[in-house]
Parts: C-alpha cells; sequence; structure tokens
C-alpha cells in the first residue's frame, strides 16, 4: 500500500551568496507593535522601521546589494509612532504607513529609489480618532484598504478618493489580525477576547457573518487563508504559552481539524501561506528557525516538512510574489529576510533531477496576484471577478510529464499531494470541462498502476530467514 507523500517534504531553503545581501542597516527597531509583521518587501524594494524618534522607515532597492555607506539612511519621516505599514500588492513604489495617532498616510518611492530622508507624503488622512491596529489592502481590487483601530472598527476606504465606503463591528477586545480571503469577497479576524470572526463586508456590515473560537492566550495571533478560502489557519498561543497553530473550516469555525504545539517562547508566529504548493511558513521576530507545514484536506491537516534553520536571527520575514520565482531551478517560494543589521534573499527549492525540464508537478498555473482584478469602484458595487491564472514555464523549456510518456492535464491543487476539481464550484470557473476531468482522473489511475507495478513488496517476515537451533541441542 502506498502511503501518503507531499512533493514538497524535502524542500531546501537556501540563503544567496553574499554579494546579494544588503549590509551595514543601522538601528532597526524592535519596539515595533505586536501587531505588525516589522518588515516588508516586493520585488523592487523593501521597508524597515528604524528606532528613533519621528517614527521612521527606510527604504532600500532590492538590487542596491553591498554594504550600505555610514551616514544618513533615506528614510520616511512620520512625526508620530508606526503601528503598521504594507506595501501595495499592485504598485511597488505605493506603501501606505498606519500611525498611532489614526491618520494614514500613503508614500509614492520614485522609481530611482529615496535618496534622502523626506516627511511629504502623496497623501495623508484621518482614518480612525484612535490608534490603528493594523491596515491591508485588498487582495483583488485596486485602492482597497482597510484599517482596523483601538475604537474596536474595521474601515474599509477607496483610496481613489480617500473616502470610508464601509465599517465593520462586532469586536470587544483588541483585534491581533485581520486578513482578505483569495477571492476578496470575505475578511477574517482574530482578536484578544479568544473569538474568530468572518465577514463578508459587501452584504453584512454590523456584525460578522461567522464566528467561532479561537487560540485561548493573549499573547498574540494570527490568521490567513488556505486551500482556496476553505479554511483558515491560525497561529497563538495556548495557556501556557506553547506556540499553536490551528485550521479551521471557514464555513462552519467549530472545533478546529487539527492543532500542532511547536514550542513555549514569546515571539508571535507570522504565517505565509503559498497556494500552489498548499505550504504554510511560519516564523517569529527573534527566531532562528522557519517552520514548514503543508495543509491538507484530509487528516491530519496539517503535515510537517523540512524546516529550515538559518545560521542568525531574524528580525522579519516577507515573501514576494510567484512571478519572481526563478522555476529554471525548482524555486517554488522566494523570501527576503531581515537579520540584525542585513537583508538577504532566502530561495525555498525541491530537490529534482532533471532541473532543465519545467516541472510541471510542482507549478500549476498561479495565480496572478500582482496586477488587479478590479477597480475599487467595481469592487465597492458588488462585482466580482475570479483572479486570472498564468503558466510560470519559460519559454522554449520543455514538460517534465512529456518526457516521462505521460501527459498530465493540470489541475488546480488544494494541497500539494493530491490534485482536485472541487464540486462545489462550476467547472466554468476553473477552466475545466466534465470531459477533461474524467481524462484526469483516468490519467491519475493509470499512473498510480504504473507506480504500483514497479514497486516491490516484500511480504515474507524476517524471522522466516533466520536459521534455527539443531533437533539435537534441545535433547542436550
Amino acid at each position: 500500500i502506498l502511503g501518503r507523500v507531499s512533493k514538497f517534504r524535502h524542500l531546501k531553503g537556501t540563503p544567496a551568496h553574499k554579494s546579494q545581501h544588503i549590509e551595514n542597516i543601522r538601528n532597526i527597531s524592535r519596539q515595533i507593535s505586536g501587531e505588525c509583521d516589522g518588515f516588508a518587501a516586493n520585488p523592487k524594494r523593501v521597508a524597515v522601521p528604524l528606532s528613533g524618534p519621528g517614527g521612521k522607515i527606510a527604504i532600500f532597492e532590492v538590487k542596491r546589494t553591498g554594504r550600505l555607506p555610514d551616514g544618513v539612511t533615506p528614510a520616511l519621516v512620520h512625526g508620530s509612532n508606526i503601528m503598521d505599514f504594507s506595501w501595495d500588492p499592485f504598485d511597488d513604489s505605493h506603501l501606505a504607513v498606519a500611525c498611532d495617532d489614526g491618520v494614514v498616510k500613503l508614500w509614492k518611492i520614485p522609481e530611482e529609489g529615496l535618496a534622502e530622508p523626506t516627511n511629504m507624503p502623496e497623501r495623508e488622512f484621518n482614518a480612525h480618532n484612535d490608534k490603528i491596529y493594523f491596515l491591508k489592502f485588498h487582495s483583488t481590487a485596486k485602492d482597497v484598504l482597510a484599517t482596523g483601530s483601538y475604537d474596536m472598527t474595521i474601515r474599509i476606504w477607496d483610496l481613489t478618493n480617500m473616502q470610508m465606503k464601509i465599517q465593520l463591528e462586532g469586536h470587544t477586545d483588541q483585534m491581533f489580525s485581520f486578513t482578505w480571503s483569495p477571492c476578496g469577497n470575505r475578511c477574517a479576524t482574530v482578536s484578544k477576547d479568544g473569538r474568530i470572526r468572518v465577514y463578508e463586508p459587501r452584504k453584512v456590515q454590523n456584525e460578522p457573518v461567522l464566528e467561532g473560537k479561537g487560540p485561548v492566550g493573549s499573547r498574540g495571533a494570527r490568521i490567513v487563508w488556505a486551500l482556496d478560502g476553505d479554511c483558515l489557519v491560525v497561529t497563538g498561543f495556548d495557556k501556557v504559552s506553547e506556540r499553536q497553530i490551528s485550521v479551521f473550516k471557514a464555513d462552519i469555525l467549530g472545533d478546529p481539524l487539527n492543532t500542532v504545539g511547536l514550542d513555549v517562547s514569546p515571539a508571535i508566529l507570522i504565517p505565509f501561506y503559498d497556494e500552489d504548493s498548499s505550504t504554510l511558513f511560519v516564523t517569529g521576530k527573534g527566531d532562528s528557525t522557519i517552520y514548514a507545514f503543508e495543509i491538507t484536506e484530509e487528516q491530519p491537516y496539517i503535515c510537517a516538512l523540512s524546516h529550515h534553520r538559518c545560521n542568525t536571527l531574524h528580525q522579519g520575514l516577507s515573501f514576494l510574489p510567484k512571478n519572481v520565482c526563478d522555476v529554471s531551478n525548482v524555486e517554488f517560494v522566494k523570501a527576503l529576510r531581515l537579520t540584525n543589521n542585513s537583508i538577504e534573499p532566502l530561495s525555498f527549492t525541491v530537490p529534482r533531477i532533471k532541473t532543465e525540464l519545467f516541472q510541471d508537478d510542482l507549478f500549476p498555473p498561479t495565480k496572478i496576484t500582482w496586477e488587479p482584478t478590479l477597480t475599487s469602484s467595481e469592487w465597492f458595487a458588488g462585482k466580482t471577478i475570479i483572479p486570472r491564472r498564468t503558466s510560470l514555464r519559460p519559454e522554449g523549456m520543455e514538460l517534465l510529464s512529456d518526457n516521462q510518456n505521460t501527459t498530465s492535464e493540470r489541475t488546480i491543487n488544494k494541497s500539494a499531494s493530491q490534485p482536485y476539481i472541487s464540486s462545489s464550484q462550476p467547472y466554468s470557473r476553473l477552466g475545466w470541462t466534465p470531459e477533461m476531468a474524467s481524462q484526469s482522473k483516468a490519467k491519475q489511475e493509470e499512473i498510480q498502476k504504473i507506480i504500483s507495478s514497479r514497486v516491490e513488496v516484500n511480504m515474507k517476515l524476517e524471522q522466516e530467514d533466520m536459521e534455527g537451533v539443531d533437533e539435537k541441542e534441545w535433547e542436550e
């Protein structure tokens, strides 16, 4: 009997050569709020909070590697403490920053990079009358931003005119984390009161549409969607401060499907979920280990993969969009890691022999997350468009499946180990027909038969090859 094995079980994390590092970064702030990840990157540049008065965020160009010169660091000066900050997923030059006076400042970084300190944002607006916990750009719509505040409200803004369009209510205690669903129709929060809340902002605003139990610890928590919006992954603490990862059904929010304990540490586990491989990466500020798990549809729901141990402690980790991955080296995830004084690229790959071929079993058509699907006016009007997908296959690169004498029609994976077609979604939504699904299933069964025929199963017991004592020796 063949057991379930993940294709990503032996993933490998490799830091880039030192020549690709940005070094000599000084005065990195370690006093940032627990709701903030403390580091944000996109393919072109990174944002790093600096210590000292004025609420400064340094901006560095990724391509300008090497040792930074001593002297004044080019930074954005806010005049008040920074609570959270985030890059626009659809514009690598656009940074939003939330301050403790309730103001959100929108910065436009010059194409050539930031040359000197500046205190002149492109735009700013008063989002709340109290401190802001977090801000999050929408996952599919351009110029849509959510902010959560100490006033226990979440406000959703149209940045084209800086007007609040939606206000979500129902929280009774500190909000730890907020996340948009992959389709952008829903959002979810986890709070200090130990509750998970799911909202449909364009339908119901005064209260969540679903609510359930979350982590019991009050130190902090994070929440992300998984399995194409079917599940929620929550990181937090238990009563004895052990760090935990839990998976919940997003449409029920009952007891967790599974909970995995890691270790006892005060650092909040910050998660990143890669949809194509269904891989969850978690780590905390001050950790040196990046834990990796596969999130699956069936038990045990959380499967440990190879964890990556860094040589030094990190202050932050930021993952980049899928289109920057070097698939020719079987790189399926790329991140930038902030240490005590440097930034280093980190590559996650899968060991393969025929790297000259495109590994189409590892790289299904990926969702285009770096381009908007909707405008802000379309989204607020209630329009929904499924994000487009694209192949990461380089031009002229042959498919691995073609060279194995099997043509594998790729499906959209909810978990990396088992392709699927969701029965709850129409085939047309995924670009599939029932005939194509039937052909794919037949090909999967054919591949399983080929594997089974090549695996030699030895049913012989070990003791059958052992020699016993001679019968005459018993008589003695």
